[in-house]
């Protein structure tokens, strides 16, 4: 184990997540294996602990300024613990290039459907309360299946669905997906648990140093964007990664 490494896959992984309320996760597995040395199942249970663990700062911070919708984060939030424990068992049939290429696909679409969603639609979405609380107990529940398949804490899925499903604005959804995260964290670790997955708990110490780091650097960072800056970092970053898992695993799936 690198200790080197560990702090700064930790401080990436927490300066994005701090900064969009997301990506932590989609930039950890990558690091944690072809950065660490992680066997990628060794990856996933660790990651989902480090990530959870440095939302919480940014989780903190953000509810400080009011950045925090607790009725809708918690109503998504136990709705996607069910989730997170069947899309864990259901990944286990999938193999590791396959799972990854399958989990890029998915950045790319939705980070092309965050930038392209408007505040039009947003504002139509929030008008309708009752359809509002359904959306948002359904993507919660989708949240938490992708999250527990591509084993990641759901942070890239949990702010389109809170702009465009709850109809939040966008540093909202970003405070309300870190309090998400790091329940989602904690549920995903029980769930990896009860399965018998491996965590490597030296790495998930340093992973979180550096993590908080970045973390808190990177909601600093964050202070000074618009939401419109704000969703082009999102999608800048989450399809860069995508593009590397692609490049990375799609020939040994062909």
């Amino acid at each position: 184990m690198n200790l080197v490494d560990s702090i700064i896959s930790g401080f990436l992984s927490g300066l994005s997540l701090g900064l969009t309320g997301s990506g932590g996760s989609v930039l950890a597995v990558p690091l944690l294996v072809y950065f660490v040395g992680l066997d990628p199942h060794t990856a996933v249970g660790t990651s989902l602990v480090a990530v959870g663990i440095t939302a919480i700062i940014g989780f903190s911070m953000h509810w400080r300024k009011g950045n925090v919708d607790f009725k809708t984060g918690t109503l998504m939030a136990l709705t996607s613990i069910p989730g997170i424990y069947i899309g864990s068992y259901m990944n286990k049939a999938v193999e590791g290039p396959l799972l990854m290429t399958l989990f890029a696909v998915l950045m790319i679409i939705i980070a092309v459907k965050m930038v392209r969603n408007n505040s039009k639609r947003v504002q139509q979405v929030k008008g309708g309360k009752e359809i509002s609380r359904i959306n948002v107990a359904g993507l919660g529940f989708l949240v938490g299946v992708a999250s527990g398949f591509f084993g990641v804490g759901g942070g890239f899925l949990l702010v389109p669905a809170l702009t465009m499903g709850a109809g939040l604005k966008m540093h909202r959804a970003v405070g309300t997906s870190l309090f998400v995260i790091v329940l989602n964290g904690l549920a995903g670790f029980v769930s990896y648990e009860l399965q018998g997955r491996s965590i490597d708990l030296a790495v998930v110490v340093l992973f979180v140093l550096g993590g908080l780091i970045g973390d808190a650097i990177g909601v600093r960072i964050a202070k000074s964007l618009s939401c419109k800056e704000l969703k082009q970092v999102f999608a800048a970053v989450v399809i860069l990664v995508a593009l590397y898992l692609m490049w990375v695993n799609l020939p040994k799936v062909i």
